[in-house]
C-alpha cells in the first residue's frame, strides 16, 4: 500500500511539472497565467485595453483588482504596499526604531514620466534590469501610478536593508 501511495504521489508531481512547463513565458523564468508572468521572485504584466477600459484616472491598483477578479493574480495589499503575491509574503528579519532588514515586494515601472503629464512617477534612484529592459522604482505605489496601455509593471521580491 505504501508503494502504491508513493507511486501515486510521484505521478501527481510529474503531471504538475509537465502542466506548468507548457506555460513558460519567454521573458521570464516562470509561468504565465493569461496576462500575468510570474516566477519565484518576479510578477509582471503589461497593461492591455482588452483586460479593462483604461482611462486617464485608471491606476495600477485598479488594473490589479480586475486581474485578481479574473483569477489571474493573487496578492495581498496592506497600507498601500503589496505584502504578498501567490503566498510569497514580505518577511521582516529585523526592525528597530531606526533600521529595517527583510524581504519585500518592490514595485518597478518602465517609465519615469508620461507625455503631457508633469508628474514624476519614478526616478533613477533605484533601477532593475529584466528582459533586456530597465525598470524604475515607483515613487507613488500601485494606487498612485497610472495604468497605461503598453507599459509593463513589475514586482520583484528582494532583500532590503536600510537605516534612517
Amino acid at each position: 500500500m505504501k508503494k502504491l501511495i508513493a507511486t501515486f504521489f510521484a505521478v501527481c508531481v510529474c503531471l504538475t511539472v509537465f502542466a506548468f512547463a507548457g506555460c513558460k513565458d519567454e521573458n521570464s523564468n516562470g509561468t504565465k497565467s493569461g496576462n500575468v508572468a510570474l516566477d519565484v521572485e518576479r510578477v509582471s504584466f503589461t497593461a492591455k485595453a482588452e483586460v479593462m477600459l483604461l482611462k486617464n484616472d485608471t491606476s495600477v491598483g485598479d488594473y490589479m483588482e480586475v486581474l485578481a477578479d479574473n483569477g489571474e493574480l493573487t496578492y495581498v495589499i496592506n497600507n498601500g504596499f503589496i505584502s504578498s503575491f501567490y503566498n510569497t509574503e514580505s518577511k521582516v528579519i529585523s526592525s528597530t526604531a531606526n533600521s529595517y532588514e527583510g524581504y519585500d515586494w518592490a514595485f518597478y515601472i518602465d517609465f519615469k514620466t508620461l507625455d503631457g503629464d508633469d508628474a514624476i512617477y519614478a526616478t533613477d534612484y533605484k533601477t532593475y534590469e529584466y528582459g533586456g529592459k530597465t525598470y524604475y522604482s515607483s515613487s507613488n505605489g500601485v494606487d498612485g501610478t497610472p495604468c497605461v496601455e503598453g507599459h509593463t509593471y513589475l514586482f520583484v521580491y528582494e532583500y532590503s536593508n536600510f537605516s534612517w
